[in-house]
């Protein structure tokens, strides 16, 4: 089974949780957003975080759930 993919990402200002192109959530701070994102990956398990920076770069990523597949890049 495939992991689904979540990520945090800067935009106008504020940060967007994604799921592939589509915008989940919208927040004025980047810790909201990590937050609402880690809500949504636990409940979609097996599921991974992408948290990116102000300039776009992969900040870090959580995995959620158990899952024999190699970690994603």
């Amino acid at each position: 089974m495939a992991r689904k993919v979540y990520w945090v990402s800067p935009i106008l200002g504020g940060w967007d949780v994604l799921n592939g192109t589509c915008v989940v959530s919208h927040h004025e701070r980047k810790r909201d957003a990590v937050s609402a994102g880690a809500r949504l990956a636990r409940m979609d398990l097996p599921s991974v975080l992408k948290i990116r920076r102000r300039d776009g770069s992969l900040e870090s990523r959580r995995l959620y759930g158990n899952d024999p597949l190699p970690r994603p890049d």
